[in-house]
């Protein structure tokens, strides 16, 4: 399978508040050398979680991020940097700073902003905080290349707008891609999930970045199986002309490389962006 990836996901950044990842170096070094590791940033709901028990959304309870995240972010600004700062390091010195490694930012971020915290964070300071955690990490490693996350719901009704008055606060210029993170995306149609409004080539327009989709998870990171729909070279050559340039199975099946290899000579070339 590895030798028809052209990047891998190996874990999620943010479980401690100093670099754990070294494994992800020697991963990039050794099996899979030549592609180029995705790691998810997702800083600020797991230090709410060691530091005040805070769970995801989608998890029962009432302390979640969505009524405490923003009010936690405004507390702890400086010790969310620090802990940007110590995975930015951290892989500077054992990935190095010229080979490219992309970050996908904080999924579900739109979540300080819309879920309902008593002091949510605006959308204004949601782009001002943005920019300061990027640059935490471009400062120490430059080869670092950013995605923001999509979150097809953001904006007025249930995302019909495509993210135009969530993403016209962020410095777009800083992002190479847009991603979608969990919950599941639909390849064979034009909406990314069934339930929102926002279309694949809406939020491509609206952004101006590719889109690096995912096949998604459960709660909690529970695993989904192998989604087949995104083995159909029709769905996927439907994707490609709606601005999507990778897709990544969270759950692959055994024999996703040997898919991957078949399919490939017959989908569309990708746009350069």
């Amino acid at each position: 399978m590895i030798q028809q990836l052209d990047y891998f996901i190996p874990g999620w950044l943010g479980q401690s508040n100093t670099f754990d990842m070294q494994y992800v170096c020697n991963d990039a070094a050794g099996p899979f050398a030549g592609r180029i590791p995705a790691v998810v940033a997702y800083v600020i709901a797991f230090k709410a979680r060691r530091d005040r028990g805070l769970v995801d959304c989608n998890v029962s309870g009432s302390t979640n991020l969505c009524r405490f995240g923003a009010t936690f972010i405004r507390e702890n600004r400086a010790a969310i940097l620090d802990v940007y700062r110590s995975y930015a390091r951290g892989f500077a010195s054992c990935y190095g700073t010229t080979r490219p490694i992309i970050w996908f930012m904080e999924p579900d971020y739109y979540q300080y902003s819309s879920g309902g915290d008593a002091q949510a964070l605006s959308p204004a300071e949601a782009g001002q905080f943005m920019t300061e955690m990027v640059t935490a990490v471009r400062t120490l490693l430059p080869n670092a290349v950013f995605s923001m996350d999509i979150s097809p719901w953001v904006g007025p009704n249930n995302g019909r707008d495509n993210g135009q008055s969530w993403f016209s606060n962020f410095n777009m210029g800083l992002f190479t891609f847009v991603n979608t993170s969990g919950g599941g995306t639909q390849a064979n149609a034009t909406r990314i999930r069934p339930s929102n409004e926002m279309t694949w080539a809406g939020v491509r327009n609206v952004t101006g970045k590719p889109i690096l989709a995912d096949t998604g998870y459960g709660v909690a990171g529970t695993s989904t199986g192998h989604d087949a729909q995104w083995d159909s070279v029709a769905n996927v050559n439907a994707r490609i002309a709606d601005g999507v340039v990778g897709i990544a199975q969270y759950n692959p099946s055994s024999n996703w490389g040997s898919t991957i290899s078949q399919i490939r000579p017959s989908l569309s070339a990708v746009s350069c962006y």
